[in-house]
């Protein structure tokens, strides 16, 4: 009885893990928070602190362009 809500759990957590596979602490990062908090938590939290596109730039070869 406790596998099936285990394994949601553990799908909803590796899908927050590649959701923030680009932020500083990374894909293990973000799935152990998810592990230890909650995923929908951790979720939330990655769209709230997430820059949007438009204020990010990438620095590519030396010349910073604005995206």
């Amino acid at each position: 009885m406790i596998v099936i809500p285990s394994l949601v759990y553990l799908v909803l957590s590796l899908l927050v893990a590649y959701r923030g596979r680009r932020t500083r602490i990374g894909y293990f990062g973000t799935f152990l928070l998810s592990l230890f908090l909650t995923p929908v938590l951790v979720f939330v939290g990655l769209l709230l602190l997430t820059p949007s596109p438009e204020n990010v730039e990438i620095v590519y070869r030396g010349d910073k362009q604005k995206v």
